[in-house]
C-alpha cells in the first residue's frame, strides 16, 4: 500500500511540475500603461486583452483595472496575438476600441518564445463629450430605449445602445452626431426636429460638454404599425 501511495503522490508531482513547466514555456504577459491626451496616467481604468486568433473571446478575454499610477499587467496569455484596448467611461473614456469614438485608437501585441514579455502605452482622450436626460412616453411613463448614434461626415460609422429611461450616452467631442432614439410601439425620434425631417440636425458638443435632453417618443399610429 505504502509503495502504492509513494508511486501515485510521485506521478501527481510529476505531472504538476511538467504542467506547470509547460504553462511557463508557453505564455507570456502584456503590461504597460494608460494615459490621457496629454501624456497624464489614468487611474482605475479598464485595459480589455482581446485575441486576434479565432479563440472563443468569452474563454481568452481578460480585463484588469489600472493601479494609481496608470499601470497594468496581464500575465498567464497564451502565445498569439492580442488586441488591447481601454476605457473609463464614467471620466469620459469611451471603449477606444469602437470606431466611432476614436477610429479604432487601440494596440496589438503579438506574444511568441522569442517576446514572451510586450510593453505597450496606451492613450485614451480627448474626453467625451456627455448628453444625459429622461425617455418617456405619451402619458409621460418611463421608457427604456435604444440609441443610435451617427457620424454626421461619415453615416456608415455609428453605434447602437440600449439605455435605460434615465440614460447618460458619450458622444465624440468637436463631431457632428445625429440621435435617434426608438423603443417598441413609439415612432423614431430624431434630434432637432423630433419627427420633421427637414429641421434634424446634428449635435456638436466640445470635450467634457454636458447637455441635458429629455425626450419624450409618440406612440406609432396605426397605418405605420401594419407591415
Amino acid at each position: 500500500m505504502k509503495r502504492t501511495c509513494l508511486a501515485l503522490c510521485t506521478f501527481a508531482f510529476c505531472f504538476l511540475s511538467h504542467s506547470w513547466a509547460w504553462q511557463a514555456g508557453t505564455t507570456g504577459t502584456i503590461r504597460g500603461a494608460v494615459v490621457d491626451e496629454v501624456g497624464k496616467p489614468v487611474a482605475t481604468a479598464q485595459v480589455i486583452v482581446d485575441p486576434m486568433d479565432g479563440r472563443p473571446r468569452s474563454n481568452a478575454i481578460q480585463i484588469v483595472e489600472t493601479d494609481n499610477g496608470g499601470r497594468f499587467s496581464v500575465a498567464g496569455l497564451v502565445f498569439g496575438s492580442y488586441k488591447v484596448f481601454a476605457k473609463k467611461d464614467p471620466a469620459g473614456y469611451p471603449d477606444t476600441s469602437f470606431a466611432f469614438y476614436s477610429n479604432h485608437l487601440f494596440a496589438t501585441a503579438a506574444l511568441t518564445p522569442d517576446a514572451p514579455v510586450v510593453d505597450l502605452i496606451l492613450k485614451v482622450g480627448p474626453p467625451a463629450s456627455v448628453v444625459t436626460g429622461l425617455v418617456t412616453g405619451a402619458r409621460n411613463d418611463p421608457v427604456s430605449a435604444t440609441f443610435l448614434l451617427r457620424r454626421a461626415s461619415d453615416p456608415e460609422n455609428w453605434i447602437s445602445m440600449s439605455q435605460r429611461p434615465e440614460y447618460r450616452v458619450l458622444l465624440p467631442p468637436r463631431t457632428d452626431v445625429v440621435l435617434e432614439v426608438s423603443a417598441p410601439g413609439y415612432r423614431t425620434w430624431y434630434y432637432g426636429g423630433a419627427f420633421d425631417l427637414m429641421k434634424r440636425g446634428p449635435i456638436r458638443l466640445e470635450s467634457r460638454e454636458e447637455m441635458r435632453l429629455d425626450i419624450q417618443l409618440e406612440p406609432e399610429s396605426k397605418a405605420e404599425k401594419q407591415p
